[in-house]
């Protein structure tokens, strides 16, 4: 009855919100993050886009900019549906943990338990390590593969039998790399064992108890209300439609989601309480498991979400990007402000866009700046040789701690290699925050073409590097 109650107010509540914002859009903050959002729309060219700021699970400025449709002009609103992407996996996430608390899944059985279809090979792969991109699952879209046909319309059987027809890419456990394709097989596990389409177990468990009445598994067939188009952007920087993908591949647990700002805004609120889950649970979701040899991973994975640190302060998101779409959900947990960015281009840059307007409502989430003045520049260099030679499986690693060899190799180490060389040439690297005297840490601004990275360095009293963190801003 407790998600019940609390859906009935939250509606109420967000409208009121929306109707002060429109009085109070003139007062500072909330002046500067409306330039700084069309100015980005203008640069980015994102037709539209929608926007909630939250606080402690109240809406503080509920806003929508530009259009749901080019072709028509229709403006987008706050009740603009738009496709959520990878933020999708959180709620398959969310599924799995509770059928695992109803002790009808084992986390850390193997996956063949549900899917005994799966090769032999794969013995050591366990839904724990599928949540947290540990399992070496690979990608069937990559740059290095294209095994699926996105215009072709898989059965579940075929789907399964494509997931698992190439090698892990590591032993499960003892190195993280994102995968899609693991979510999917978790959708097919939570369709066996709960004994209804994963789409239908979070309908009825999730979004109609929290009135979450817009969210739910695309389809291109079903009249959705409020729908918005996804555009793409061709090779000449020309605006295209969404590409056509089939209805098998829009059904997928790995990110196959409709959803609106207002429905995210009861999301957010849901996760200060225990109406999804207990908060011990959802915490174990936010938390970053050690590989199997006790390692700390370099990519902090939860379970359907990212857990960072941005100056000291936790911050637990997630970002998404599918068929013309790209979205972000930004949790400051100690601040407790969240920021939900949903627009209707698929590849433009929310995760700086949520990271940039949380600064602006609350200094102390500022982001970092481009370049600070560097007084040493000699062991900037020094760090950027050290990621060539990681790159390029050279040298000793030599410039690693004794502390540091304990904590980076061979996991983190192999992790950043394979980052290194996944994501292209370093285009830029400067210093953007200094602290500390003889334990110095220090925070590069590493630029690649698609990607910006910020490495927290923290350097011995005899500058040798004792321990490396990555915090990735798309």
């Amino acid at each position: 009855m407790r998600c019940f109650r609390a859906a009935a107010w939250v509606l109420p509540m967000l409208l009121a919100a929306c109707a002060a914002c429109a009085k109070s859009a003139h007062h500072h903050p909330l002046t500067a993050v409306d330039r700084y959002l069309e100015k980005e729309m203008r640069r980015q060219e994102i037709p539209g886009l929608s926007l909630a700021v939250v606080r402690n699970g109240v809406p503080l400025y509920v806003k929508s900019y530009g259009v749901a449709t080019l072709e028509h002009g229709v403006r987008t609103r706050p009740e603009t549906v738009f496709q959520i992407g990878s933020i999708g996996k959180q709620f398959t996430a969310v599924a799995v943990m509770m059928l695992a608390n109803e002790h009808r899944l084992d986390l850390d059985a193997p996956l063949s338990t549900y899917l005994p279809e799966i090769p032999a090979s794969w013995s050591a792969v366990t839904p724990r390590l599928i949540l947290n991109h540990q399992s070496g699952i690979p990608q069937l879209i990559s740059p290095k593969r294209q095994l699926v046909d996105l215009a072709h319309d898989y059965t579940d059987a075929q789907l399964i039998e494509l997931a698992t027809s190439q090698p892990l890419d590591f032993e499960p456990g003892t190195d993280v790399s994102y995968s899609d394709t693991g979510y999917v097989l978790l959708g097919f596990v939570i369709n066996r064992v709960a004994g209804m389409f994963y789409g239908d177990m979070l309908q009825q468990r999730v979004f109609a108890p929290l009135g979450m009445n817009h969210t739910r598994v695309i389809s291109d067939a079903d009249i959705v209300p409020n729908r918005a188009s996804g555009y793409e952007k061709a090779e000449n920087g020309a605006l295209h439609n969404q590409s056509h993908v089939s209805p098998a591949l829009n059904r997928t647990a790995d990110g196959s989601l409709y959803s609106t700002v207002t429905d995210l805004i009861k999301w957010d609120r849901a996760l200060y309480g225990d109406a999804v889950l207990p908060q011990g649970q959802l915490e174990r979701m936010w938390s970053v498991d050690p590989h199997r040899n006790g390692q700390q991973p370099l990519y902090h994975y939860g379970y359907g979400w990212e857990n960072n640190r941005l100056r000291d302060h936790r911050l637990v998101e997630y970002d998404g990007n599918w068929q013309g779409f790209q979205a972000v959900m930004s949790r400051y947990v100690d601040r407790k402000l969240t920021i939900i960015l949903l627009t209707n281009l698929s590849l433009c840059r929310t995760e700086r866009l949520a990271h940039a307007v949380a600064g602006l409502i609350d200094p102390l989430l500022k982001p970092y700046p481009e370049s600070i003045p560097d007084s040493s520049a000699k062991k900037t260099g020094l760090f950027r040789a050290f990621l060539g030679e990681v790159a390029a499986d050279e040298g000793d690693l030599s410039d690693l701690s004794a502390a540091a060899r304990r904590r980076l190799v061979p996991a983190a180490i192999k992790t950043l290699r394979r980052d290194l060389r996944e994501l292209g040439p370093i285009l830029k690297l400067t210093l953007v925050e200094q602290r500390g005297g003889g334990a110095e840490e220090r925070v590069y601004r590493v630029e690649r073409r698609d990607m910006l990275e910020y490495f927290t360095v923290r350097y011995a009293t005899d500058s040798k590097i004792d321990d490396i963190s990555l915090f990735s801003e798309y």
